[in-house]
């Protein structure tokens, strides 16, 4: 299998920042940009060629992706731009392995190696990412008229298009048909679903789309003091006065060795922790730690490692 990124638009709503730079290559720390973000996650779920369908600015990606190393990445640029089925197109007349795409433009924690086998054993021509949506705006939950309760951007009961898809060879053909719509969302996508061949998996890890100025000061604010690993990330959440709180997000199915002195606590997820013996954990547990312990998590975990004089 390959995997894609499609990243051939202008990035308009982010003008004046990529009047110079194509929307990929913004940083959301330093030296570390958003494509290099999903780069990451090809590398660690054991994929090795490439393929960034690219468009507007072409040449800087190449330049930047020239020497990267552990990954060998393929530029397809359109001279002008033809639309996402164009692009897919492009690369299907290239290829002949399934396809691991994704729109150049969002920052996930999925497991991408998990997506990937799940998307394996499926029946399915095509596996679509879907997460949770977030309002844009806060609810107000009233009764005549009320206010009773308010939440602010909450999660809702209704799931979106992640921008994450693994395509098999087998559905091709609906990506080489002839369509009026030039978008993959309005032209092959609807024609995969009224041949039932679309499989969704389901994930509420943490996702983003950069969209705007004020999503990308979100996502830099996140950034800040944060490593991604190949099992998730590890994050400083504040370090003065000789003490440090850091946080480690461990995805379900690794086994991470940790070595700090200090107050663990689990702030999500359950699994098991080794520190001479096994212990079972979950959301609200609290350990001492000192030296080296080993997290094996049934699910998707956060916690959080206070060292220092709390």
């Amino acid at each position: 299998m390959i995997g894609a990124i499609l990243a051939g638009g202008y990035g308009k709503r982010l003008k004046p920042i990529t009047d110079n730079i194509p929307k990929g290559l913004i940083e959301i720390k330093d030296n570390y940009t958003i494509m290099d973000r999903q780069m990451l996650d090809f590398k660690n779920s054991g994929i090795i060629d490439v393929y960034i369908l690219s468009g507007y600015l072409s040449e800087k990606i190449e330049a930047y992706y020239k020497d990267y190393s552990g990954l060998n990445i393929h530029i397809l640029n359109e001279e002008k731009p033809m639309g996402t089925l164009y692009s897919l197109k492009n690369l299907i007349n290239n290829i002949d392995d399934d396809i691991v795409l994704r729109n150049g433009d969002t920052v996930s924690d999925i497991d991408l190696k998990d997506f990937i086998e799940y998307s394996k054993r499926k029946d399915f021509g095509m596996t679509m990412y879907i997460t949770r949506m977030k309002s844009p705006y806060g609810i107000v939950e009233f009764s005549g008229d009320m206010a009773i309760n308010f939440k602010e951007k909450p999660d809702l009961d209704y799931y979106i298009n992640a921008g994450i898809y693994y395509i098999k060879k087998s559905v091709f053909n609906y990506f080489l048909n002839d369509y009026i719509e030039t978008d993959i969302e309005k032209s092959a996508f609807p024609e995969i679903v009224h041949n039932n061949l679309l499989g969704i998996y389901k994930d509420d890890s943490f996702w983003m789309g950069i969209d705007s100025e004020k999503d990308l000061d979100a996502i830099k604010k996140l950034y800040t003091g944060r490593n991604d690993t190949e099992y998730g990330y590890v994050k400083e959440l504040y370090s003065a006065n000789g003490i440090g709180i850091k946080e480690y997000y461990i995805k379900k199915g690794y086994k991470v060795g940790i070595k700090e002195n200090g107050i663990l606590k689990l702030m999500e997820g359950s699994g098991y922790i080794y520190m001479g013996k096994t212990l079972k954990y979950k959301s609200g547990s609290i350990f001492t730690i000192s030296g080296e312990i080993q997290i094996v998590p049934y699910e998707n975990t956060k916690i959080e490692i206070i060292n220092g004089n709390k």
